[in-house]
């Protein structure tokens, strides 16, 4: 045995500690970055004139700005969300030189951290467009916008209307006057209040002037231009136009012949800086804004997912979309009542009955649907309390974190929830034909598809998507669905109609393309010789398809090989198979949750107590917590002494042990 040097043990305790105290730090800073990604990718890039912001940036960049703000809340994964990103970035690029006094800004409530954030504006359907007013100092300050989002020069228009609302009400200091010039103002007075700018522009338009405020707004500021407006009975333009139309001049200054005139009546402020923009743009050209994020946020890619094999039912899948919709999609808004709260109810008691998965998961919805039937009005808070409440005493059977497998697309904003959606909805449809099928009460739409269209509708964050499905509905008839069989056999036929509808859309996954189920790559026998679907082999492939959910990546393990042995041979090898309550569609959870509700009733039972001989019950609260405290303290400084004393003999011990025995160690 080598004996200890003095203070090597002492040294050897420092150096551990050290190590320790380096790998939290690592630890620290791996979760900090962990933090900081997020979870869903921006549809926005820096290219793109828009100020993207987060539940840490949107007070500092909104609230108390000189400046107004319209703002897109969007979520990455929603359909309509992706469809429209193109449509707002062209929108944010005509509207770059705006941005002093109207910025445009997007938030991602994909982004766990920014739920909290998007429920505080009472955001429940994506994209969703607000505009903040100059100097706006609440979220009561946001105002929805209902206008056609698609029509970008009507946006424009009734942005260009707010702006000029604002400054009505709160002249804002160092913006335009939205102000006509008076009545008899001639042309060269004009001239004379431009100063030394070159050159001028006359809107003539009459009440609202809205392609006049938007010119205003795109070119305050700018030194080379100077923007001005007068009603159509003003007398410059009775000189220039006879048609009584809106209209657009541009002049050298001090030269009363203009360098253009339209010839016919304008439409959308956009012609008017095109036309700007081609005679003189060179003369006037600005440096547009840089747009400069408030303490964003570094922005990190996030890891591409392993492309896995999508024709998978998993049971991984299943549990991320429960999550998702329980933690994020139902409790979007603040307050849950009226027709979306008895869509909740309706939508809560089909999972109570069919909801595929583990016993705990089939739990949580018996538990959730005897809650919410008995509610009148839920808010998000008390929703979100009630989940974690079941959640815990079940022991977690969802996820917090959300992980996609079959469901994984070839980038984060893709597929994910609504393919999970998707796959919840067959598996739900499947598992109650297994239960219905000889119940002569049982009404498909009634029990099934009806709760899931309206929750769809309610609830379904992406707003045309939910919208569509509702008109997918109706086109195919969900009220004539009377047969057991066709409460899964109607949704794999719409879901095959919406397949096609959005196949090559910009919502489709490059890797993951929409096609028509079951492919001939899984089922060559579901087609017929011209190679359409033969429903009579698709449906029954469709059924056993969604029956058979995986709990493993690579294959459906029930259970555990156990061997025995004794003294080197082995006496037998056999299947243990798992708690039934964790396997999949086990057993029935009514039965269970009655027992557990019997169990509870006596475990609230009067208990026998036992009286204190020594008196020691009787003692004050403050005694006892004395008592402990110093029995604590004695036994802790005897711990030490002994550890003292251990670490100061042992090398003296081993050394006589070694050397004075008659063998060795």
């Amino acid at each position: 045995m080598i004996d200890e040097e003095p203070g090597v043990g002492n040294s050897f305790c420092v150096a551990g500690i050290i190590t320790g105290v380096f790998m939290l730090f690592i630890l620290v800073v791996i979760l900090a970055f962990s933090a900081g990604r997020g979870n869903s990718e921006s549809l926005y890039d820096k290219d793109d004139p828009i100020l993207e912001l987060d539940v840490d940036t949107f007070g500092p960049a909104i609230y108390g700005v000189k400046k107004a703000h319209f703002v897109e809340f969007y979520s990455s994964w929603c359909g309509a969300c992706i469809g429209y990103a193109p449509t707002f970035k062209k929108f944010a690029k005509q509207l770059e030189k705006w941005s002093p006094l109207v910025q445009v800004t997007v938030v991602n409530c994909a982004e766990d951290k920014n739920m909290p954030l998007c429920r505080e504006h009472s955001v429940s359907s994506y994209p969703s467009l607000r505009y903040f007013k100059y100097d706006s100092a609440t979220k009561d300050d946001g105002m929805k916008y209902s206008g056609d989002k698609y029509d970008i020069n009507k946006l424009a228009h009734d942005i260009a209307g707010l702006a000029q609302a604002d400054a009505q009400k709160q002249n804002p200091e160092h913006w335009p006057s939205f102000l006509p010039l008076s009545e008899t103002t001639s042309l060269e007075d004009v001239f004379k209040s431009t100063g030394s700018t070159p050159y001028l522009a006359i809107i003539v338009q009459d009440s609202p002037e809205v392609i006049a405020w938007a010119n205003l707004i795109n070119y305050h500021g700018n030194n080379g231009l100077k923007v001005a407006y007068v009603s159509q009975k003003h007398q410059i333009a009775e000189k220039y136009f006879t048609d009584g139309g809106v209209h657009a001049l541009l002049f050298s200054n001090g030269n009363a012949e203009p360098l253009w005139k339209s010839s016919s009546p304008v439409e959308k402020w956009i012609d008017v800086e095109e036309k700007i923009e081609e005679l003189i743009g060179d003369k006037i050209a600005a440096k547009a804004p840089t747009i400069q994020p408030i303490n964003a946020a570094p922005v990190i890619a996030a890891p591409s997912s392993p492309l896995n094999n999508q024709y998978e039912v998993q049971l991984v899948d299943l549990k991320s979309a429960m999550s998702y919709m329980l933690y994020k999609e139902i409790p979007r808004r603040e307050e849950i009542r009226d027709e979306p709260l008895a869509a909740l109810k309706q939508w809560m008691h089909t999972l109570k009955k069919y909801a595929p998965g583990t016993t705990p998961m089939r739990r949580l919805f018996f538990r959730l649907d005897e809650w919410i039937q008995l509610r009148a009005v839920v808010t998000a808070n008390e929703w979100i309390a009630k989940v974690d409440e079941i959640q815990q005493a079940l022991g977690n059977p969802l996820p917090k974190e959300i992980t996609w497998m079959a469901c994984a697309g070839s980038k984060p904003n893709l597929r994910g929830y609504t393919c999970g959606l998707w796959t919840l909805a067959h598996s739900i449809t499947v598992e109650a034909y297994k239960q219905e099928k000889h119940n002569t009460a049982f009404k498909p739409v009634i029990d099934v598809l009806e709760p899931f269209r309206a929750f769809i509708f309610h609830f379904l964050s992406c707003s045309e998507c939910a919208q569509n499905f509702t008109k997918e509905a109706e086109k195919n008839q969900l009220h004539l669905v009377t047969r057991a069989e066709d409460v899964y056999a109607w949704l794999w036929r719409v879901h095959n109609f919406v397949n096609k509808r959005l196949s090559g859309s910009l919502t489709d996954d490059p890797s993951f393309k929409k096609q028509q189920f079951p492919p001939k790559s899984i089922c060559p026998d579901c087609y017929d010789s011209n190679g359409d679907i033969d429903e009579s082999k698709a449906l029954p492939f469709v059924f056993k398809y969604y029956s058979n959910i995986k709990t493993d990546p690579s294959e459906n393990l029930p259970g555990y090989k156990v061997v025995e042995y004794k003294e080197g041979k082995t006496l037998s090898a056999g299947q243990r198979h798992l708690n039934p309550k964790f396997q999949v569609h086990a057993g029935k959870v009514d039965q269970l949750e009655a027992n557990e509700k019997v169990k509870n009733v006596l475990d609230a039972a009067p208990q026998r107590t036992w009286r204190d001989i020594d008196g020691y019950d009787n003692l004050p609260e403050t005694s006892r917590s004395h008592h402990y405290f110093i029995w604590l303290s004695l036994i802790g400084v005897a711990l030490i002494v002994i550890y003292c004393k251990y670490r100061k003999n042992r090398s003296k011990f081993w050394k006589t042990f070694y050397y004075q025995n008659d063998f060795k160690l």
